[in-house]
């Protein structure tokens, strides 16, 4: 959705589909660079942790009383229209990472207030729909399965599959 309309909330039927990578922990997925931030199984639902700094008030909450996430905010749970450039294999390094062993990709769902931008979108409430079992990321395919089970996903094979549940409606 455009920010065309400053104040009026976004109207989306159904949930979009995204791309998405994950470090790994255990069997927890964590966000890629707020790794503070776990998602929960099943269903994941943005929270806002920005600050500012207000005279006299001191450092508060960017929008405390509002949901995640909020134009004026980065705040939200993000995906990618496009996969980051893999059409045969993920790439050996991913976003920075030189040690795979951490890392999940994968599609999600994303839903309630959502806010569409160039290169991809960020919701309120997020799912894994799937996680890509590709031989260079996470240690083994058992953790995997382990992480797909807890997140009550599927996990997929081939780049094609991924790229099939990303195109399937929500």
């Amino acid at each position: 959705m455009r920010d065309a309309y400053t104040g009026v909330p976004e109207l989306v039927v159904g949930a979009w589909r995204g791309y998405r990578i994950w470090r790994v922990s255990g069997d927890r997925l964590t966000a890629w660079w707020y790794r503070e931030y776990t998602w929960l199984p099943g269903v994941s639902e943005a929270t806002c942790s920005a600050t500012r700094w207000a005279v006299f008030k001191g450092c508060r909450s960017r929008h405390p009383d509002l949901p995640a996430p909020q134009r004026d905010c980065r705040c939200g749970l993000y995906a990618l229209h496009q996969p980051w450039g893999f059409v045969g294999d993920p790439p050996s390094r991913v976003f920075g990472a030189a040690d795979l062993s951490e890392v999940a990709v994968g599609v999600v769902a994303g839903w309630g207030r959502a806010f569409r931008g160039e290169r991809g979108w960020r919701a309120q409430f997020a799912k894994p729909m799937a996680l890509y079992r590709a031989p260079q990321l996470c240690e083994q395919d058992e953790q995997v399965e382990r992480i797909a089970r807890r997140y009550g996903c599927e996990v997929v094979g081939r780049p094609e599959d991924l790229l099939a549940v990303a195109g399937q409606r929500a």
